[in-house]
């Protein structure tokens, strides 16, 4: 009887720790590139970017900035809209990103300012025939961005294209 017990114990003792290493977060890990990677693209073409603050969920413009700067690029967040001609004045930006709603009045304010500037909205769950409108007057867009490198792809494709008029 005792052997059975200590048999049973031993058999529960490893099934409970196969789980526990089954769930270790190995399947939840990002697949993509390192940070190593992104610097190196970075390198290639950086960038001076200025972040709408209030384009994005609270508290991730400032991280969005660090991850930026972390890669390679130079990041600067601004909160009101009004106030981007003063952002815009102290120095010279590659691309703003802001949200759908303010994209139109960016544009306009940087069409006198800075027209090299490019304008890149950012989306979160808007409905299809918006983000197709969208499309259509914008050359770059962040659809449903869930971490900080989902703004990278548009951030490249920015410079790339810049590079190709030079």
């Amino acid at each position: 009887m005792r052997k059975l017990i200590v048999i049973l114990i031993a058999l529960s003792a490893t099934f409970s720790a196969v789980n526990l290493a089954n769930t270790c977060g190995d399947k939840t890990m990002r697949v993509g590139r390192g940070l190593r990677f992104h610097q190196l693209q970075a390198a290639k073409n950086p960038s001076s970017i200025l972040i709408y603050a209030p384009a994005l969920p609270e508290g991730k413009a400032s991280r969005l900035k660090d991850f930026l700067k972390a890669v390679g690029h130079k990041a600067n967040t601004f909160d009101d809209v009004d106030r981007l001609s003063e952002d815009l004045k102290a120095g010279q930006y590659d691309l703003v990103l802001t949200n759908l709603a303010a994209a139109a009045n960016v544009r306009k304010q940087l069409a006198s300012l800075s027209p090299k500037t490019v304008v890149v909205p950012v989306t979160f769950k808007q409905p299809k025939s918006d983000e197709a409108a969208a499309a259509m007057q914008y050359k770059v867009i962040v659809k449903n961005p869930k971490y900080a490198e989902d703004f990278l792809p548009a951030v490249i494709q920015v410079m790339k294209s810049r590079s190709k008029k030079v």
